[in-house]
């Protein structure tokens, strides 16, 4: 009887483990759309552009985390790929549509705030995927540290609608708190 018990309590386990790794690997995917255009007029990268825009990018910067890539209105150049580096800071590298980097830029708009510091890995994934679960969705705008006190972490999401949220997420990566208007 015991090793039946165990048994099924091993099963349980695995299959929450399952479900759980699925649900934050589908939120991550599904919302966070790091490819999103943040400007009007920009358009989001897909496909081998997208995925050579990146790897230019990457290439250039030394690694990073790609926030999105999208075209180029400013006149930099065709196309443009949102970073963050591994020491967080953010760089716009910007690519010619032979997928050479013409250009680096330190700090786009939408960076990380005051001390706030722009997160990135395995904690930015999971913040992400948190906040989006929380939300039902949405594209995510940046995530960083909270310098505020409300929690350890915050994401700021534009919901399908358009509004504007902050979602406050503890180092457990639970959600504490969501605040509605722009970030």
């Amino acid at each position: 009887m015991k090793s039946r018990t165990k048994k099924t309590v091993a099963g349980i386990a695995a299959l929450s483990g399952l479900a759980l790794g699925g649900a934050t690997v589908a939120g991550a995917v599904s919302g966070s759309n790091q490819n999103a255009a943040r400007h009007q007029g920009e358009t989001a990268l897909t496909g081998d552009t997208a995925s050579r825009v990146r790897a230019a990018a990457l290439a250039k910067t030394g690694g990073g985390t790609v926030e999105r890539v999208e075209t180029d209105l400013d006149g930099h150049a065709a196309y443009e790929a949102h970073i963050v580096k591994a020491d967080g800071t953010r760089v716009t590298v910007y690519v010619d549509k032979q997928f050479n980097v013409v250009g680096v830029e330190s700090g786009p708009a939408g960076r990380a705030r005051g001390n706030e510091k722009a997160l990135i890995g395995d904690t930015a994934s999971r913040v992400r995927a948190a906040a989006l679960a929380k939300t039902g969705g949405g594209t995510v705008e940046r995530v960083e540290a909270d310098a505020d006190g409300h929690a350890a972490y915050e994401a700021h999401i534009v919901k399908a609608d358009g509004t504007h949220v902050t979602v406050y997420v503890d180092k457990q990566f639970d959600v504490v708190r969501v605040d509605a208007g722009p970030a």
